[in-house]
């Protein structure tokens, strides 16, 4: 049960994080009476999801990375937006007294969070406590559910974080060094590991996941169901653990299909409730006041490539310093409607108004606004997702094309593209060639399937989990240069154990070269 310590050893600090390291938790008895109980453990391991979900679905980090990957843009200092997104990029401000520091001090605290909750749950029933609540023997449900979230807590913080402390349920916190980090590959192959022994007792055993409160909100989960969700899960985190070009080339990309094949038949949406299963990265993504789109718009990176009028051709070879937003005409339903491009489309809406300071950068200004969901009370009510079959498709169209089965990855494509965007079909050569082809590359010539790829990724992951589009685009080379490939330690935590501060981004090492937006990985038309 020291377990429950390992917010304030690791210096996760939502438990006051001041203490000095062998301050004994006056909490402890406490936590220790309650792994003693059948229906207290299951309670302390069911209600971790939705904390998972809450990092998935809160403006820390979800809406600073999606601002540094271009997919929005924003000249406020909520949530770090505007000095993450600052052209050209800059290093990321690790310092404890940063007022902006929850962008990687919340969800380190968060994901360990979860990780002390459920090493304290396996902690009791490896001492023998059998899960019976009501008469029935729960414990293969408790313990699969516990693994993985383990293992996507860990997961998620190989993702984020250059680094980690690997703390499991049969470690003694009283030994434990919580100054040894492991470097990101082994925290990824870590969490693979934990959700692959989730996996395992879940095919082993028949349990149902309850659609409560508690555990996942109106979407009960049959033991198989959890399976495909934790496979569909280990497929993210095989994939997007890549750092650079030359690393996502390294993926095991048979095995990244592999997961996606067995992973989930539908949309992973909780449904809404407020102050808990909500998405506020929604909510301000899609915040209309005075105007739309009042806190964040969308990035002319995300949606200029759709542009049939040259306009984004001439803004990307302008001077940041020196660009100024301008009105897309495009083919693609999901940005206008067809009686013009002033008509909202499907996802995003039109409106003339320049929200942020221009002394932060012209270059921030956008017309375009997110209205796909996330508006009115939509944030907290009906299905909030955070995972998508439309998501797996694109990331398998990815690893087919690397694999040299790009043939394979067209239909996968254009589910989207044709379904959403009411685009013509992309072959293996690309979209079809035309003045209004839809994408254009930067030079204005018709984009490859490459391109058409990358573009139904901005689309459709825009406003689902902020997080993965960064850990898509990444490793493929797409982040602005001196953009951070991936967060320090907080500032706070190096603090508290006695650690150098440090930083990644700008010209402190750990940071992107120049982008090559239009280079392939495999040979195919229209490729750089």
């Amino acid at each position: 049960m020291r377990n429950s310590r390992i917010l304030m050893l690791a210096g996760a600090l939502l438990l006051g994080g001041c203490q000095e390291l062998d301050v004994a938790n006056p909490n402890l008895p406490d936590r220790e009476r309650a792994t003693a109980n059948p229906a207290d453990v299951q309670a302390l391991i069911s209600t971790q999801m939705l904390l998972f979900f809450r990092n998935a679905q809160v403006n820390y980090p979800n809406g600073s990375l999606t601002a540094m990957v271009d997919n929005t843009t924003g000249g406020f200092l909520d949530y770090a937006v505007a000095e993450l997104s600052e052209e050209p990029r800059s290093a990321w401000n690790n310092s404890p007294l940063n007022e902006r520091r929850a962008v990687n001090d919340q969800p380190f605290g968060w994901m360990y969070d979860v990780i002390s909750n459920v090493n304290d749950g396996l902690s009791a029933m490896n001492e023998g406590l059998e899960i019976i609540v009501d008469g029935e023997d729960h414990t293969p449900r408790a313990r699969a559910f516990a693994k993985l979230l383990q293992g996507l807590a860990y997961g998620y913080l190989g993702l984020l974080f250059d680094k980690a402390v690997i703390v499991t349920e049969f470690d003694d916190l009283e030994e434990k060094d919580l100054t040894e980090y492991e470097p990101y590959p082994v925290v990824i192959d870590t969490a693979l590991s934990m959700i692959d022994e989730a996996i395992a007792i879940m095919e082993a055993n028949a349990f149902t996941i309850p659609g409560s409160h508690e555990w996942i909100n109106g979407q009960e989960m049959t033991s198989a169901e959890l399976a495909q969700l934790a496979n569909s899960y280990a497929a993210r985190l095989i994939a997007n653990s890549s750092r650079t070009w030359e690393e996502r080339a390294a993926v095991d990309w048979e095995e990244v299909i592999r997961r996606i094949d067995a992973g989930i038949r539908e949309d992973f949406a909780p449904t809404g409730f407020l102050e808990s299963w909500e998405s506020d990265y929604r909510r301000l993504l899609a915040r209309v006041r005075t105007n739309p789109g009042d806190h964040w718009r969308m990035d002319y990176i995300a949606l200029g490539p759709a542009d049939s009028t040259g306009r984004f051709q001439e803004w990307f070879a302008t001077p940041s310093e020196d660009r100024q937003p301008f009105q897309i005409e495009t083919m693609d339903r999901r940005i206008h409607g067809p009686d013009g491009p002033a008509q909202a489309g499907k996802y995003f809406g039109y409106h003339r108004t320049t929200l942020f300071p221009g002394s932060r950068g012209t270059y921030r200004w956008s017309y375009y606004y997110y209205l796909r969901s996330g508006a009115g009370e939509s944030w907290y009510q009906g299905p909030q997702p955070t995972m998508t079959v439309d998501e797996m498709n694109l990331l398998k169209a990815e690893a087919l094309i690397r694999l040299g089965r790009a043939e394979e990855a067209v239909p996968l494509i254009n589910i989207t593209r044709v379904r959403n965007g009411e685009l013509p079909p992309v072959t293996i050569d690309g979209p079809p060639e035309a003045h209004d082809c839809v994408p254009k590359q930067m030079d204005g010539d018709c984009g490859s399937l490459w391109d058409a790829w990358k573009h139904e990724v901005h689309m459709e992951m825009a406003g689902i989990e902020g997080q993965q589009i960064y850990y898509w685009l990444r490793g493929n080379n797409q982040l602005q240069e001196g953009s951070l490939i991936h967060f320090p330690i907080p500032g706070r935590e190096l603090e508290n154990l006695g650690l150098p501060l440090y930083t990644f981004g700008g010209n402190q090492g750990g940071a992107a070269p120049a982008p090559q937006y239009h280079r392939c990985p495999v040979n195919l038309p229209r490729c750089e």
